[in-house]
């Protein structure tokens, strides 16, 4: 069994413009590769939506990369899981700025 203690789960978000890039990141002391579920939701003026990603998420590497459109005054947050066999191990929430 993994030691969660020793899992670090960040969200980074770089803001470009009006586009933000979102990637998912995980540390650990050995080498190892766990299933994740990313969800960002973004409101606006125009109103509220969300995009779902999961895959394989290997430590000291980047998960997958999700580009969203921010026009002026939207705001969104990003909740990120990570499992082992359909177990969860641990979450991280964040804001996209």
């Amino acid at each position: 069994m993994i030691d969660v203690s020793q899992l670090s789960l960040s969200i980074d978000a770089q803001r470009h413009g009006e586009a933000v890039l979102i990637r998912p990141q995980l540390q650990s002391p050995t080498p190892l590769t766990l299933q994740y579920r990313m969800t960002v939701r973004q409101s606006s003026a125009s109103g509220t939506s969300s995009i779902n990603q999961s895959g394989d998420l290997q430590s000291g590497g980047a998960g997958s990369l999700v580009t969203l459109s921010m026009p002026s005054g939207a705001t969104c947050q990003v909740h990120l899981q990570v499992f082992q066999d359909d177990k969860l191990l641990k979450e991280a929430d964040s804001d996209c700025e």
